[in-house]
């Protein structure tokens, strides 16, 4: 699953109700954090917004930032269909660019496993934590790599193990560190074979 298969994806991509389900819960769950009006959020592999725009009411502001600008039309047509004035897009690949701006909190939702690098993206984000921000991050639960097709390309990680995450990201500052089981995916074809998501926050020391 390369930049350009979510260019061409990017179209339908909210057509399949099982995507939408999955954002809702995201979305509900990361409300639980104590934001508020106050604190600029930044969504990393936002796709088309589907997380990010259940979060970005309870914000002052959310950048929502993904590799594949064919995802980002579809979200900025939805922001200026809905009028919401506090979501801004933008084109960016964080093993190229460099981005610097702080954030209250910073989401990654269903993106980690498509990181070559995970752990460095991971150390990116608390550097880019203003002190008291919060990190949120959504993905499979370690899985045997049967989630995805065969042949899907950039799949470098079949899921993570929470814990794991915990402990680096312990080593990056970060404390109040909760992991939860908050969705169940279920391939029908694969005889409803089940997939857990978790979500992990934490918050900068």
């Amino acid at each position: 699953m390369t930049t350009e298969h979510f260019d061409k994806a990017a179209a339908d991509y909210d057509k399949k109700s099982r995507r939408i389900v999955l954002a809702d819960t995201i979305s509900s769950a990361i409300n639980n954090l104590p934001l508020s009006k106050q604190m600029c959020g930044m969504e990393f592999g936002c796709g088309t917004g589907l997380v990010g725009m259940g979060v970005a009411p309870s914000l002052c502001e959310l950048i929502a930032i993904d590799t594949s600008q064919g995802m980002l039309d579809v979200l900025q047509q939805k922001v200026l269909d809905q009028g919401i004035t506090n979501i801004q897009t933008l084109c960016c690949d964080f093993s190229a660019d460099t981005y610097t701006q702080k954030h209250d909190i910073i989401i990654c939702s269903m993106t980690l496993h498509h990181l070559k690098d995970a752990k460095g993206l991971l150390l990116h984000f608390t550097e880019l934590l203003n002190p008291g921000g919060y990190l949120a991050i959504a993905d499979l639960i370690t899985e045997d790599g049967s989630f995805h097709d065969p042949s899907a390309k950039g799949i470098w990680h079949h899921g993570f193990d929470p814990k794991e995450l915990t402990t680096l990201l312990e080593g990056f500052a970060m404390e109040d560190i909760k992991s939860t089981i908050i969705h169940i995916i279920i391939k029908k074809a694969q005889k409803n074979k089940e997939f857990p998501v978790f979500l992990l926050t934490g918050r900068k020391k």
